[in-house]
């Protein structure tokens, strides 16, 4: 029996427009959690770039956010788990990646930093430009990303506008400083502390729910997911994800397009076909 749904946003709950949620897929979810199924949404995105989401499926019970690095419990409204990159280690890969010319924001408190200066380093992305749009209002700019840190740790580090030759000297930078790196869609590269994943995240939730694996479902498309597709009992890969999503996953998913999630929830939660 099905206890706990996670699903990754963007590619996977969302629509391709990254903004909508489809009426098939909130009423799927919304009759699952009818009947006493929590759900939790699993993103790369800081916490700010969640209120779209919740608007549309305001049933949510947790939010997993920059990549596993925080938990959100709606219900008691509080921060249930943190695990952040340490200061030092977060200023230092600061510097390196400014002295890199590449575009990058760290997430602190929910929210996107960038420092000034760096915005023309931000170049074409897959993303429909309403939805980068409403990426940038989430973002704010700081003369000295260093300074603004003042001591604190970082929950997720994202690089933007990566070129293909460049993509294992920075994986290799960010890994030998310890770090669990992943990435969400082309040209991107991000990182987390090392215990921070979307999986070991899912499997925190599930030991405070007294939920096993086997009673967990998650949907997902890219590297990022892959970590909560291993450790779901039912876990969906959707048809537009990676090849290295689908071998990760027990089960494939139709397209985000598709209403794959929705499909997927009606046949083996609704119709009780485990």
């Amino acid at each position: 029996m099905i206890k706990l749904i996670a699903t990754d946003l963007d590619g996977t709950l969302m629509s391709p427009d990254h903004l909508t949620v489809t009426p098939r897929t909130v009423s799927a979810l919304k009759a699952a959690h009818d009947k006493g199924v929590r759900i939790a949404i699993a993103t790369g995105r800081p916490m700010a770039l969640v209120d779209n989401v919740i608007n549309q499926v305001p049933f949510v019970d947790y939010i997993i956010y920059s990549n596993g690095a925080c938990v959100y419990d709606r219900n008691s409204n509080e921060i249930i788990y943190s695990k952040l990159i340490d200061n030092k280690t977060s200023v230092r890969i600061i510097n390196f990646l400014l002295q890199s010319k590449v575009f990058f924001e760290i997430y602190v408190n929910g929210r996107s930093y960038y420092q000034l200066g760096t915005e023309d380093l931000f170049g074409d992305t897959e993303f429909p430009k309403e939805f980068i749009s409403e990426v940038i209002k989430t973002m704010t700019g700081c003369v000295s990303l260093e300074e603004f840190l003042n001591g604190r740790g970082v929950e997720k580090i994202t690089l933007y506008s990566v070129k293909p030759n460049d993509q294992d000297m920075f994986r290799t930078e960010l890994e030998s400083s310890g770090l669990a790196v992943a990435s969400s869609f082309p040209g991107n590269v991000e990182a987390t502390a090392l215990e921070a994943d979307k999986g070991e995240a899912l499997s925190g939730i599930c030991k405070t729910l007294g939920i096993t694996s086997g009673e967990c479902m998650s949907f997902g498309d890219a590297g990022n997911d892959i970590p909560m597709l291993r450790f779901a009992g039912y876990s969906f890969a959707m048809g537009n994800g990676t090849e290295e999503c689908r071998r990760a996953a027990k089960y494939t998913a139709l397209s985000n397009a598709q209403d794959g999630l929705a499909t997927a929830v009606e046949e083996y939660v609704l119709q009780g076909n485990v």
